[in-house]
């Protein structure tokens, strides 16, 4: 149905007529018929508003003006539609509540999902989270509005933190069929602003550039790509000193079969080796190539021999040395060697600008006695690594000079381009045990991203249970990305995480009121945000029932995972 115009002249003038015309069948064609003579254009025009008002008795339908409709707030709604679907996926809330009872005006897995996704889309402190609640869609958010109900729920999830850990274990284990044969374990270090919890936040090495700042540190354990448990200790401890205590909690706590264990060459220490020798596991460790004299050795049996050639080119050599039953293989990596090329160039550069500044500091006189000479060589060489290539000393007379130490940089260019492995592990041929190491340093780059992406620094709280409930809820966030993380690449999708969740970022949820009634809309996602949402199994979103921040979403999906 139609309106058509027919000009009709009468005299000198011209007029427009409106008729109301319908198109149907006859005989299988179309054919057009006047439903009904509307008037004269120039006539309608003055009382068409009015006329439309008078009409409305007799339809159904509703008829508005501009005037009634008001947009009352767009929320960003894709971020969080996303994160809930991963949610309910691997049944945290339901894991939570079996552990976390709630109380009246608390609900403590709904709540638990509000403090999850804020840290993962949107990272802040406790306090930032009621700001973000104004501006985003969250299911029962309006609910959760109180600062103290935060802290109740921070302290519920790390009294339960071991039960819900296990449980979602079991969870992972059934919805995927995970059959964990390699364990990665992975650390981290946080700082904090303030004092912090006695006895957890202390000086150490930092990782975040802040040695004045008191720190902790985060281990984290993944199997299949997925965090199972994570781990806080005090800021002083080395790296190497949290290994055995973590292996013997994932033995008691996963029942876990026969496993290899995989870690970076700057957790193994000789207790950590031994802790790894005990039981049925194996383990795959990195090696230190510099200060090493196994190292030396290992780079020497390996010289002049071919190895086996790698899918990405390299080679690698596998060796076995006297009176030592552990395989070593070294690795010869051309995109590594490119890599540490480049950087070692670049180090030397400036580290030789600082030197020559040094040199010019000292023969001017800026700089005179020589602790002073001592530690500003001292500062220079550690931040440029260029104890690895230079020499210095003070002449007679006071002077600072610098020289290229070229036996040094012969050595250091015999490691580039290299890493050196460990196992105990037989059933693996070489090509695996690159794989699987190569797996960790995927694991890594991975949790640094997600790291970056849900700013697990600085920490605020300042009881050790808080900062505690803080980290394991920085571990439930790492787990909702991990599994956007696998959709992303199940999809095909080259996608980022924080690329991914950008992309649903336009997606808004519109609340109207027309002609005094509310009216919910979701906007139209980009063409990527379109890719994201299939690649979580959402084909289309609709607007959830009742009033903002209320009700859930409904969804059109898929039920596969």
């Amino acid at each position: 149905m139609f309106v058509r115009t027919i000009t009709r002249r009468q005299g000198s003038k011209t007029y427009e007529y409106l008729y109301l015309v319908e198109g149907h069948r006859v005989g299988g064609r179309v054919q057009q018929r006047v439903v009904s003579p509307i008037g004269r254009a120039d006539l309608l025009a003055p009382h068409l508003e009015r006329l439309l008002t008078l009409l409305r008795p007799y339809t159904d339908q509703r008829l508005v003006s501009g005037a009634e409709i008001a947009a009352e707030q767009g929320l960003t709604y894709g971020p969080s539609v996303v994160a809930r679907r991963f949610w309910d996926q691997l049944g945290l809330g339901e894991i939570i509540r079996r552990h976390c009872p709630g109380r009246p005006g608390l609900d403590v897995a709904e709540a638990a999902f509000v403090l999850t996704a804020h840290r993962l889309l949107h990272p802040g402190s406790e306090h930032a989270l009621a700001w973000w609640l104004e501006e985003s869609w969250l299911a029962d958010a309006a609910a959760h509005r109180q600062l103290r109900q935060w802290y109740q729920t921070l302290d519920q999830l790390i009294a339960a933190k071991d039960a819900i850990e296990t449980d979602l274990y079991v969870r992972l284990r059934d919805l995927f069929g995970l059959q964990v044969e390699m364990v990665f374990y992975d650390l981290t270090s946080t700082y904090f602003e303030g004092v912090g919890p006695t006895h957890l936040a202390r000086y150490g090495h930092s990782r975040d550039g802040r040695p004045r700042n008191r720190q902790v540190l985060v281990g984290v354990v993944m199997a299949s790509g997925w965090p199972i448990a994570s781990y806080v200790f005090a800021g002083h401890r080395g790296d190497r000193t949290t290994v055995k205590a973590v292996l013997a909690n994932v033995r008691r706590r996963f029942a876990l079969r026969r496993v290899v264990w995989v870690c970076d060459r700057g957790m193994v220490s000789d207790a950590a080796l031994q802790a790894l020798l005990e039981g049925d596991d194996r383990y795959l460790i990195g090696l230190q190539r510099r200060r090493n004299p196994t190292a030396r050795a290992i780079l020497e049996a390996a010289r002049g021999t071919p190895g086996v050639t790698l899918p990405d080119g390299g080679r690698a050599v596998e060796v076995q040395l006297r009176h030592d039953a552990a395989r070593y293989v070294v690795v010869y990596s051309p995109e590594r060697l490119g890599f540490e090329r480049a950087m070692r160039r670049q180090d030397m550069g400036r580290c030789r600008d600082a030197l020559r500044k040094l040199e010019a500091a000292v023969t001017h006189g800026r700089l005179k006695t020589p602790e002073k000479i001592g530690a500003r060589a001292g500062t220079i060489l550690r931040t440029y690594r260029g104890h690895r290539y230079f020499a210095w000393h003070l002449t007679p007379d006071g002077q600072f000079r610098f020289t290229l130490d070229r036996a040094k940089l012969r050595t250091e260019r015999r490691v580039e381009g290299t890493y050196l492995l460990q196992t105990n592990e037989r059933a693996l041929d070489v090509p695996q045990t690159v794989a699987a190491y190569k797996e960790l340093l995927m694991v890594e780059r991975a949790f640094r991203e997600l790291k970056g992406l849900m700013e697990l620094r600085p920490i605020y709280h300042q009881t050790q249970t808080r900062v505690r409930a803080h980290l394991f809820v920085a571990h439930l966030a790492l787990l909702l990305g991990c599994a956007l993380h696998k959709a992303l690449s199940r999809a095909g999708l080259p996608f980022a995480l924080d690329t991914a969740l950008e992309a649903l970022r336009p997606i808004r949820l519109v609340e109207l009121q027309v002609a005094g009634q509310p009216l919910r809309l979701v906007t139209r996602p980009g063409p990527h945000g379109q890719a994201v949402l299939r690649a979580a199994g959402i084909q289309q979103l609709t607007p959830p029932g009742g009033r903002c921040g209320k009700e859930k979403p409904e969804m059109q999906e898929n039920q596969g995972l």
